[in-house]
């Protein structure tokens, strides 16, 4: 129990220590691909392929995900803000969180299907940006082919190589599918290390940019709203058997991943300030998750010794 208060504890101060010191840290922005890169090659050395077995609520889930984004993107481009639709497009499009199994499995939730549900995410995500992500962003120096193959092989060296790599070291040494089991605490470390890279470099980005606060504010309520809702969305969708898991899929995302995307050239600068918002909040989100698990815990057991 006071190792989840801990683990809430860190990630509150992943952000702060990433915010005072933005200018030293943010420097080690190409550190994250590395460490999205071991924390899935950790999760994928623990997956068997017979258990990616589509039940009805994986396919719910990634319908779910699709529609999530696609609405937050046209209500953006209703209210005629192009930068707001690019920028809920980041936030609602990623995939599942590697670290949401971790979370899953601190709330005594079902592992195996939020697993399943994650890597199911990354591959539909890896298929479907190519596609999808030339039609989001307005980039004129880039044809929507040449952007196209440009994204594919971001998102083939940040996914493929990890899934790869647990491929061949499961069968060079079968006894490694243990370790993804005994190595969920430095998958959250890393995550941690992450969450104090992408606060550092959105600080420094931010404080950067020559935009009002009004023109960055919108980009921090859609992240808000979208991660209210798919939190919200998940947990009635899975209710009541699946809802800490489809609660965490729609709304625990790796905006670690699409803010290595929204950081390229070809985006626009101001969109990239929503993915960093929906970091923080849907971290804070697992961090209350965490806390109010510990307290659960604790009442239970000081009940059944009463």
């Amino acid at each position: 129990m006071m190792k989840q208060q801990l683990r809430s504890f860190l990630m509150v101060l992943s952000f702060i220590v990433g915010g005072i010191f933005h200018s030293e840290i943010s420097s080690f922005g190409w550190l994250l691909p590395i460490g999205i890169t071991v924390m899935l090659s950790i999760t994928f050395l623990g997956l068997d392929v017979e258990q990616l077995r589509l039940r009805r609520m994986h396919i719910a889930v990634l319908l779910s995900l699709q529609v999530v984004w696609v609405l937050a993107w046209l209500a953006a481009k209703a209210l005629g803000n192009a930068a707001l639709a690019e920028s809920v497009y980041y936030c609602g499009a990623a995939p599942i969180a590697s670290a949401a199994p971790i979370i899953v499995h601190l709330l005594r939730g079902n592992v195996g299907f939020i697993t399943t549900a994650m890597v199911l995410s990354q591959i539909v995500f890896a298929v479907l940006t190519p596609f999808v992500l030339p039609v989001i962003v307005h980039s004129p120096d880039l044809s929507y082919t040449e952007l196209m193959l440009m994204v594919a092989k971001q998102i083939g060296l940040v996914l493929g190589v990890p899934a790869a790599a647990a491929a061949i070291l499961r069968q060079i040494y079968p006894p490694c599918k243990q370790w993804s089991t005994r190595l969920k605490d430095v998958s959250l470390g890393i995550w941690n290390l992450n969450l104090i890279v992408v606060s550092a470099i959105g600080t420094q980005r931010i404080m950067q940019m020559d935009y009002s606060l009004m023109d960055m504010l919108p980009m921090v309520l859609g992240a808000m709203v979208v991660c209210a809702v798919g939190f919200l969305a998940g947990y009635r969708l899975g209710y009541p058997e699946l809802k800490r898991e489809c609660s965490q899929a729609l709304g625990q995302k790796n905006t670690i991943l699409t803010l290595y995307i929204a950081g390229q050239s070809y985006a626009t600068p101001l969109a990239y300030i929503g993915p960093v918002c929906y970091v923080f909040c849907h971290n804070m989100a697992n961090a209350i998750q965490l806390s109010l698990a510990a307290r659960e815990q604790r009442k239970s057991s000081e009940k059944s010794r009463s």
